[in-house]
């Protein structure tokens, strides 16, 4: 039962780097070694751990948050939200309904703030039919128009930022919740 349970264990494992592997597998070997010295059976020991799965996929989440952490970018968050929504199905509902809602918004302002930012082009397409008055109107809104859209754009640079750090935030808050951990 214990190499089934660690042999099990090792194969969940496979995407951790060979050394965080090899650390957790000792982890669990220790535990089997003192349930042993504490008189208890592998099943019981066993049954104690948790199921294989379970624990596969709670490390391999906090690997992957820890990596979205560490080397930020949009493949590594995709993969910590991934990680997390497949710790249960509560996680569906409750972390990829609210991120794509925000994403959304965040990628339409974003969208806005780069057609503000190029509206002046939009103003010399025109530039030959118009009259003087109408070209120095639509002229002059246009820079209105381009200087919002820049400092949007500089807002939605750090926007995006804090969304990143609070779509982690909210990842780890969700997982704590599956755990039972004190929040």
């Amino acid at each position: 039962m214990e190499n089934k349970f660690l042999q099990q264990l090792e194969s969940l494992l496979r995407e951790l780097p060979e050394h965080d592997r090899a650390e957790i597998l000792y982890d669990y070997e220790e535990h089997f070694a003192n349930g042993f010295a504490n008189g208890k059976s592998m099943e019981e020991i066993a049954k104690e751990l948790g199921n294989p799965r379970n624990i596969a996929k709670e490390l391999l989440a906090d690997d992957k948050i820890s990596r979205a952490e560490t080397n930020k970018s949009i493949g590594n968050i995709s993969k910590a939200i991934f990680a997390a929504i497949g710790m249960s199905f509560f996680n569906l509902l409750f972390i990829l309904a609210p991120v794509i809602g925000i994403v959304a918004v965040y990628i339409a302002l974003c969208v806005t703030a780069i057609i503000l930012a190029l509206s002046p082009l939009i103003g010399l397409v025109n530039i030959f039919f118009m009259e003087l008055g109408e070209f120095l109107f639509n002229f002059f809104l246009s820079l209105i128009l381009c200087g919002v859209g820049v400092l949007l754009c500089i807002g939605m640079f750090y926007v995006g930022k804090f969304l990143y750090h609070a779509i982690l935030s909210y990842i780890k808050f969700n997982i704590k919740i599956i755990r039972g951990e004190k929040i």
